[in-house]
């Protein structure tokens, strides 16, 4: 993969938003493969797609670019909050590729994409909306939270100048991929779960461990009155998915 941008391209445009879209969205065509399956490209939307710029035309996983220099910071910006939202709560979310280049030299330092079917709505926070000047006045954009998404939700293609091996990102990426298939319900506890299993950061794990993150899951999925119940749920799921191996009574291993 060859990480510098073709700044040639954008030779006829002046703002410098122009010139990051041009050069970018070129770049990801021309290297980007899929990562959900074994194509080698994918294919870019028509201009003013909502929410989609690429698709993969064998699988059909549809994924929004979203460029910036500098890094990639604790919150990844989007584009509208409320489109978003619903997509997520429908389980159409898309995939998300976000890149971030070096301006002074115009290469590529990083590359995450953010699964869509590991992307619940806890990991989207709205923007405050604009000003009453602005020219879209009252539109609400919306962040994805780093914090907020498990392990398996930030894929690096790219991390500091360093390229990541194609079938390893493959193989990360289906590992959940199954999610696309489930029910809403199961989509938005499952990764939440999983990111608190990952932050208790022990291989072996007991369901007391999960249970001490009762107060953050009832904060995020307020209607559901017995939280302790969808957790044993949930690594029930996990476990039958082959993320995690049962070893004694509320005893478990992460594998």
């Amino acid at each position: 993969m060859d990480l510098g941008l073709n700044i040639a391209l954008a030779e006829r445009y002046k703002a410098p938003s122009q010139i990051a879209r041009v050069v970018t969205e070129a770049w990801f065509l021309e290297q980007m493969y899929c990562p959900a399956c074994p194509s080698p490209h994918l294919t870019k939307t028509r201009d003013n797609t909502k929410v989609v710029d690429f698709v993969c035309e064998n699988c059909h996983a549809e994924f929004q670019l979203k460029a910036k220099s500098d890094h990639l910071g604790k919150r990844l910006r989007d584009a509208a909050y409320e489109p978003m939202r619903e997509r997520i709560s429908s389980g159409f979310a898309p995939h998300f590729a976000f890149l971030v280049y070096d301006r002074a030299n115009w290469n590529v330092t990083d590359l995450l994409f953010v699964p869509g079917h590991l992307l619940t709505l806890s990991a989207i926070e709205p923007c405050k909306p604009l000003s009453v000047s602005a020219r879209r006045a009252g539109w609400v954009g919306c962040n994805i939270l780093t914090s907020a998404l498990p392990e398996d939700g930030k894929v690096f293609i790219v991390s500091d100048g360093r390229v990541s091996d194609q079938s390893a990102i493959r193989e990360k990426w289906c590992r959940f991929s199954w999610l696309s298939d489930e029910s809403a319900e199961v989509r938005a506890w499952t990764p939440d779960v999983l990111r608190c299993i990952q932050q208790i950061g022990q291989k072996h794990f007991s369901l007391n461990d999960v249970y001490a993150f009762h107060d953050e899951l009832s904060r995020l999925h307020p209607r559901n009155r017995n939280v302790k119940a969808k957790v044993r749920q949930q690594v029930q799921i996990l476990r039958d998915r082959g993320i995690l191996r049962f070893l004694s009574r509320g005893e478990y291993e992460m594998l």
